[in-house]
């Protein structure tokens, strides 16, 4: 294994790849971007529990291949309520921040995505890894007012390859997001008050990405 600033790289065994780099992406609350800088200062945003969505975006200044699987840390806090349900997706927007889904079935996919119950927020230290936490689901931990807590939230693997200047976007709800997909899909969800997010500081929220690195590049030749 081998570290280089805040990335990770290490040896595989995903097919077809020798090596993955793995980077963490820092939520900044204040303005819904992500950068690979980790962030002094506070802050937080919220959204309603029940039906809200906030997003977080940032744009590639290279080619960039994500093969894997990612990984949504944060600090949250129920406003308003003991437990929360967690919805992510995760997505591929074009230079002028249209999405770009990929198609299944003939239908727009809305992105790999992942979920979790706050209160079920302990993982499994056996099962776990650094880039799959696994939830243990051997208790409750429900939240007091006001408690800032860590959850790991485990985003299913995916393969795409984001060219220059196009976004890569996380989106969180508390509900299952899908607008025009046949799925069904159904969480009974426990969603009440505000879901809020904390970033920056002691507050290291960052959603970790899959980098695979090109097999070969010389001068502007590049090949994956």
């Amino acid at each position: 294994m081998a570290r280089s600033g805040r990335m990770i790289c290490q040896i595989t065994v995903e097919p077809g790849r020798d090596a993955s780099c793995r980077k963490r992406l820092y939520l900044d609350a204040a303005n819904g971007s992500m950068s690979f800088e980790p962030l002094t200062n506070e802050s937080k945003v919220s959204y309603d529990g029940e039906k809200g969505i906030t997003t977080f975006d940032m744009r590639f200044e290279e080619d960039t291949e994500l093969t894997g699987y990612l990984k949504l840390h944060m600090w949250v806090e129920a406003g308003g309520h003991d437990d929360m349900d967690i919805f992510v997706n995760i997505q591929k927007l074009d230079e002028e921040g249209n999405w770009l889904p990929t198609s299944v079935l003939g239908e727009p996919h809305p992105g790999a995505w992942g979920k979790i119950r706050v209160s079920r927020r302990a993982l499994d230290t056996k099962l776990s890894k650094d880039f799959q936490p696994v939830q243990a689901h051997t208790k409750d931990e429900k939240l007091s007012p006001g408690e800032i807590v860590p959850i790991d939230i485990e985003i299913y693997p995916t393969s795409r390859i984001w060219h220059k200047g196009q976004q890569l976007r996380a989106q969180i709800a508390g509900h299952y997001v899908r607008e025009g997909w046949f799925e069904p899909f159904f969480w009974d969800i426990n969603n009440k008050g505000k879901h809020v997010i904390h970033s920056g500081g002691k507050y290291d929220s960052y959603l970790q990405i899959p980098v695979i690195p090109p097999k070969y590049v010389a001068g502007d030749y590049v090949y994956r």
